[in-house]
């Protein structure tokens, strides 16, 4: 499957997650992008292992992504979110000391995943959020403490949930007998080579 493909079905996924005003579903749906887009990075390893010479479009790379503007409030909830969705995607960050931009290290393909999920993931975040809020059940917490403590533990579940899809995803992948051998070993490879 193309970077394009799998970014489109990673996309529709998201869409759906999106969609949905039931918790469960959305998280079956992230889940599931979370997976494809690990099943995807896993053949890519085992392609470039079994490469004999490596061009510069199968080496990792560094790309800034921008957050939000300086002086936004909240802006370290958002990082949080996609430094932990970066984490599951095999991409490395180092964070602007304002929390502006990050820059990402990575394979691009994984790169491409982690800002997809990000794009979808801060909608929802920013939708619950605010859902939370009106409700008034964080009362009588201080309103931007509020948000700050909901999209920072929205932030904490959502890495956690994308870190088990990723594993479940890793070990479908090793025990495959239907696998070409040495996907392990591509995998340890890959996580080196990020080091």
């Amino acid at each position: 499957m193309t970077d394009d493909k799998m970014l489109a079905r990673i996309a529709a996924l998201l869409r759906q997650a999106e969609g949905t005003d039931n918790p469960h579903e959305a998280d079956a749906f992230m889940s599931a992008a979370q997976r494809l887009a690990t099943a995807s990075s896993i053949d890519l390893a085992v392609a470039r292992s079994h490469a004999a010479t490596r061009s510069p479009a199968q080496a990792p790379t560094q790309r800034t992504i921008t957050i939000g503007n300086a002086g936004t409030k909240g802006l370290r909830t958002y990082v949080q979110l996609f430094v932990l969705i970066a984490r599951a995607n095999d991409v490395r960050c180092d964070v602007a000391s304002n929390s502006t931009f990050v820059y990402a290290y990575g394979f691009a393909e994984d790169i491409d995943a982690t800002h997809a999920l990000y794009a979808s993931l801060v909608v929802q975040m920013v939708r619950a959020s605010d859902a939370y809020l009106a409700s008034g059940a964080h009362r009588p917490t201080p309103t931007i403490t509020a948000r700050l403590n909901f999209q920072l533990a929205f932030g904490a579940r959502v890495g956690q949930r994308l870190a088990e899809a990723r594993d479940e995803a890793r070990r479908e992948a090793t025990k495959d007998r239907r696998r070409p051998p040495g996907t392990a070993i591509a995998l340890r490879d890959k996580d080196v080579e990020l080091h």
